[in-house]
């Protein structure tokens, strides 16, 4: 198993490196005591993304600042969503029958995106048994080690949107040249373990897109409707600022907090079933928040939505308990 660069290299079969974090994670108020919740989302140390990660994808990028990087990538996010539509990629693999490589058919299009706009691996994503409140470091899998009859799920990945987001992500193997033809693609496919496989979907989809209204609907889906929209006049795509999570006034989340409370409980019936629900949206966010972690990735906005779901969930929860 290959460790991220600068940290220790641990034997075959090892448990990958627990993150440090701040104690602040297990400050509580009754309500996340009792339930054993920590009252806020821990921050790791911060570290930047690898120049000489990006480097080796594009030579072209030395010495271009990162956060110009991120927005060029974040306003080609629907070229890359037209390039990914135009791919046939298997959803999953049985481990028994994960090649080294795929051959993606590329279906043809009156407006094929530029080459550039194609993913350049697929990820095959594994657990990598992290506690909910200490994640493991992001590594690569050996797949020998991997049991032939887990089936893994697969996501088309851009190895530039990846090394200038993710700071502990292990270099990807260079990418095959394409062909001429572009008949098809073949990208290298690279088992990659996370805390949770489950959420990482979320993590995936924002990091190529860069957009924190969709994510905020995925993590509290029952406010969907009443969540705002983002617009090209508010983007903070690949600014690393916060501009669309600044728009949530105190009494605006205390407003969504009652609105979630009520929702839970017309879902569960009972003050019981509606902690039950919540406690399943908390899973998400812990979820996602663990693969932040693991992979190093301290985007300000997207650790906005997590703290502000966070937020939102716990007061739904005091309120549920309050019988209010």
């Amino acid at each position: 198993m290959f460790q991220v660069a600068s940290r220790p290299t641990h034997h075959h079969g090892a448990v990958p490196e627990p993150l440090n974090l701040a104690m602040s994670h297990y400050q509580t108020t009754p309500v996340a005591q009792k339930l054993n919740i920590p009252r806020r989302l821990a921050r790791p140390s911060f570290a930047e993304p690898s120049r000489d990660a990006i480097t080796r994808i594009d030579p072209g990028l030395a010495g271009v600042p990162l956060e110009y990087i991120r927005r060029s990538l974040a306003g080609n996010a629907n070229q890359m969503l037209t390039a990914l539509s135009l791919l046939t990629i298997p959803g999953s693999l049985p481990c028994a029958h994960l090649p080294p490589t795929i051959d993606a058919p590329v279906r043809p299009s009156s407006q094929t995106p530029d080459l550039s706009a194609f993913p350049t691996h697929v990820l095959a994503i594994l657990s990598s048994r992290s506690s909910s409140t200490t994640p493991t470091i992001a590594s690569f899998a050996d797949r020998a080690s991997i049991p032939a009859s887990t089936t893994v799920p697969l996501y088309p990945a851009s190895a530039l949107v990846l090394a200038s987001h993710c700071a502990l992500l292990p270099s990807l193997p260079q990418g095959l040249p394409p062909n001429g033809r572009r008949a098809a693609l073949t990208l290298p496919i690279i088992p990659l373990t996370v805390p949770s496989p489950e959420t990482f979907p979320l993590l995936h989809a924002y990091l190529h897109t860069m957009r924190p209204d969709t994510l905020l609907a995925s993590l509290l889906p029952a406010l969907a409707n009443s969540l705002p929209q983002l617009s090209g006049a508010n983007t903070s795509a690949g600014s690393n600022k916060l501009v669309y999570v600044s728009q949530f006034s105190s009494d605006r989340l205390l407003r969504l907090a009652h609105a979630l409370a009520g929702a839970a409980m017309q879902r569960g019936g009972s003050q019981g079933g509606a902690m039950s629900t919540l406690m399943a949206h908390i899973k998400v966010v812990n979820g996602l928040w663990q693969n932040v972690c693991a992979l190093g990735v301290f985007d300000a906005e997207l650790w906005g939505v997590m703290d502000l779901a966070w937020e939102v969930i716990l007061a739904a929860m005091t309120k549920v308990s309050e019988g209010r």
